[in-house]
C-alpha cells in the first residue's frame, strides 16, 4: 500500500499487484509446504533457519534499494518511459521477494497432513490459499486507506523515502 501511493498507482494497479503478491507467497509456501509435507521433519527443520532470514534481509534490502532510487530520481527528471521501467523492475522485485518469503508458520500443518494422506495436503494447500489471499486483498486495503492520512501529512516530496522506511522497518521487526 505505501509503494503504490508513492508510486502514484490506480486503485486497479494495486489489486492487481496485491492479488499477484499474495499469489507469489502461496505459490512458496505451497511449493515447501508441500515437499514438507512429503520429505517430512527432517528437511523442515534444516531450511527453517534459513529461510527465516531470507525473507527479512530481501525486505531490507529492497527498503534500502528503494530509498537509493528515490534520492537519485529526486535529483533528476524522469521520462515516462524511464518511469516506466522502474516500475515494472519494482513489481518484479516484489514478486520476487514474496516467493521467496513463504510462510514457515504452516508447515507443519503440511507435516501433520501427510499422515492422511496426499489428498489431504493438497485440501490443506487449497484452504490455505483461499485464506491467504483473500486475507492479503484484506489488509491491502485496510493499509492503502490507512497509509493515505500519512502521506496526506507529508506531501509527495518524502513519499518514497517514507516508503523506504517502512519497508526497512517491517523486514526488521
Amino acid at each position: 500500500a505505501a509503494l503504490s501511493r508513492s508510486e502514484n498507482w490506480t486503485r486497479q494497479r494495486l489489486e492487481l499487484m496485491a492479488c499477484i503478491c499474495a499469489c507469489a507467497h502461496v505459490m512458496g509456501t505451497l511449493l515447501l509446504g508441500i515437499s514438507f509435507g512429503i520429505a517430512g521433519t527432517k528437511l523442515s527443520h534444516t531450511y527453517e533457519t534459513y529461510l527465516h532470514l531470507a525473507a527479512p534481509i530481501v525486505l531490507i534490502l529492497f527498503g534500502i534499494a528503494y530509498f537509493l532510487v528515490a534520492n537519485k530520481n529526486e535529483r533528476r527528471d524522469e521520462s515516462y518511459e524511464q518511469e516506466k521501467r522502474t516500475g515494472k523492475a519494482w513489481m518484479v522485485g516484489i514478486f520476487l521477494m514474496m516467493l521467496l518469503s513463504p510462510c514457515l508458520e504452516v508447515h507443519d500443518l503440511f507435516i501433520a497432513a501427510a499422515d492422511y494422506g496426499f489428498n489431504n495436503i493438497l485440501l490443506l494447500a487449497m484452504f490455505y490459499a483461499m485464506v491467504n489471499i483473500s486475507g492479503v486483498l484484506l489488509i491491502t486495503f485496510l493499509a492503502s486507506k490507512w497509509s493515505g492520512r500519512i502521506y496526506a501529512k507529508h506531501g509527495n516530496t518524502r513519499q518514497k523515502k517514507i516508503t523506504a522506511l517502512l519497508l526497512v522497518l517491517v523486514g526488521a521487526a
